[in-house]
């Protein structure tokens, strides 16, 4: 258990590592280093938004006694050097059967594994889809051989997490942290999973995680958001592994959890050559008028949210995506995932392909009914929401982008999952391309990522007044561009 700083070795410490996190005096700062704390430490997301009052959406992220602030670790150690002590829990011990680790990593997640452990134990693993995340903070817990805490945003995850404890280290006891459950009894449990909408709803009392020695925080990126982040002032473990394929933030909050669990400590930005994978663009040629006039507001600017709307509902459109999907499913091979921003894009969608072998992958659904379906279908038709983090299905080669969308780095890594030398079919990409400027522009971007992967663009379905400068290649592989 954390002890007071006053109280350990009979000194009160100006600068002390806590379970609340970086503490330090008020009486060691000067005034305006208690403003830089309070300016510094009040975030606020980046918006797009014109005239939005960044104000309203600012949030802390420290805490504050009458003699005392609590900063994020990283943080106040830049801004203040090293704390005098750390008084945070080691964390309990696990049994010998308990930390047995029984998978064997790749000689890159060795690296990868022993790289985080020369680093402290604390810090980020940032790799794309299909190279062991999970697997590789397994077998940083077994190594660190503490117990640990995994946190999670989605009942789906946490069930997936489940299984591969349960598959790596057989004889560890897991408990669940979720709504009313708390399963955090160490004469019990070895391992924590977490909710972390409970952890962020509910009050924990100072000491509930004295126990753990180690916490996961799986798809760490949420945690720049003003809820999910105060499961880092209720979570700080002695070591601490943010996990993320993506962990850049467009709103500027990437800070947040860096300050609290440190930066990369391994970040994987070049995906190995594949030129195996074929992209084909597909340009939308409807000429309605419904379609292609965008909607403005007031000030003659674009209403985003509304162009989806009349994309998406462009029934022209849509009929145009289901063909080429029955083209696809002629291929008995070819499994098919289909990406939509709108649940009522991927109805309409199947209303057009009676008869065929379609599952769904959206929020809301009974796990063994998503997965059953994920498992058997020939077309999956999924939300972006629900496939942009921890799905894995190895069975996946294709995939059509219905709705327009900017970033492409997990979409395509979906169907990227097996291995290059072991695929029965070559992974295909479909890029939809909307007439619409805005849209345009980002196809282009996706272009130059596509090329610096080396993909096979199919170059004659792409517009001559529409082709995007031809991009070098880069020798060790393709650059995961934010767009």
């Amino acid at each position: 258990m954390d002890q007071h700083p006053r109280s350990w070795g009979g000194k009160d410490l100006a600068k002390v590592i806590t379970s609340k996190g970086y503490s330090i005096r008020k009486d060691a700062l000067t005034e305006a280093e208690k403003l830089r704390v309070e300016k510094e430490l009040t975030v606020a997301p980046i918006v797009q938004q014109k005239f939005a009052a960044k104000e309203d959406l600012s949030f802390k992220i420290y805490r504050e006694s009458k003699e005392r602030y609590y900063l994020p670790r990283r943080w106040g150690e830049a801004a203040f050097g090293p704390a005098d002590s750390n008084i945070v829990s080691e964390g309990r011990e696990l049994l010998a059967e308990a930390k047995r680790f029984v998978g064997t990593p790749y000689e890159y997640q060795k690296d990868i594994i022993n790289m985080f452990i020369k680093a402290d134990a604390n810090g980020l693993i940032c790799v794309p889809c299909g190279r062991g995340k999970t697997f590789m903070a397994v077998a940083i817990a077994a190594k660190l051989g503490k117990r640990f805490l995994v946190i999670v945003d989605k009942e789906f995850l946490m069930n997936q997490w489940k299984g591969e404890i349960q598959s790596l280290l057989p004889g560890l006891r897991i408990g669940i942290c979720q709504a009313g459950r708390r399963e955090i009894d160490p004469e019990k449990y070895d391992c924590t999973l977490c909710m972390i909408q409970t952890l962020c709803g509910q009050e924990f009392l100072p000491n509930t995680f004295q126990d753990y020695g180690f916490a996961i925080f799986d798809e760490c990126h949420h945690l720049g958001a003003s809820h999910f982040s105060k499961a880092l002032m209720k979570v700080q473990t002695r070591k601490m592994l943010g996990l993320s394929a993506t962990p850049k933030r467009e709103d500027g909050l990437t800070k947040v959890f860096e300050w609290f669990l440190g930066e990369p400590v391994y970040w994987e930005k070049t995906r190995d050559p594949d030129p195996s994978v074929t992209v084909r663009p597909i340009f939308v040629t409807c000429k309605d008028a419904a379609y292609v006039e965008p909607p403005l507001d007031w000030r003659k600017e674009i209403v985003m949210a509304r162009l989806l709307t009349q994309v998406v509902e462009c029934q022209e459109r849509t009929a145009m995506i289901a063909e080429c999907l029955k083209q696809l499913c002629e291929d008995k091979r070819r499994k098919v995932l289909v990406l939509s921003e709108r649940i009522s894009h991927l109805n309409a969608i199947e209303d057009l392909l009676p008869g065929y072998s379609i599952g769904y992958y959206i929020g809301g659904m009974k796990e063994e009914v998503r997965e059953t379906g994920a498992a058997n279908a020939q077309i999956l038709l999924a939300s972006y929401a629900m496939a942009s983090e921890a799905m894995n299905i190895k069975t996946l080669n294709s995939v059509i982008m219905a709705s327009p969308r900017k970033n492409v780095e997990q979409s395509t890594g979906r169907i990227l999952r097996i291995q290059a030398d072991k695929r029965i079919v070559s992974p295909l990409i479909i890029d939809i391309v909307d007439v619409h400027g805005v849209y345009r522009s980002q196809y282009k971007k996706r272009c130059i990522y596509y090329r610096k992967c080396k993909y096979t663009i199919m170059e004659d379905d792409i517009e001559p007044d529409e082709s995007v400068a031809f991009v070098q290649a880069d020798a060790n592989g393709c650059l995961f561009t934010d767009d």
